[in-house]
């Protein structure tokens, strides 16, 4: 049968603990990373406007031609 002590109990929720707040960091490190992607994103689009210019594409001629 296992035996269960406080010591060895605390030290592997301590362990669990400290992972926990490892992965908050790094969810924190990289929510603050998309935030800054996004911010940048809109500065960028309203100090240069993009214009996308289409052009008019003229419809092909059908010549009978299907075999080159």
């Amino acid at each position: 049968m296992v035996r269960i002590n406080g010591k060895s109990m605390l030290y592997h929720f301590s362990g669990i603990r400290s992972k926990v707040i490892q992965m908050r960091e790094l969810v924190e490190t990289v929510d603050g990373m998309f935030d800054s992607f996004d911010r940048m994103t809109e500065l960028g689009q309203t100090m240069i406007p993009i214009k996308r210019l289409e052009k008019k594409r003229k419809p092909k001629k059908d010549d009978g031609n299907y075999f080159y």
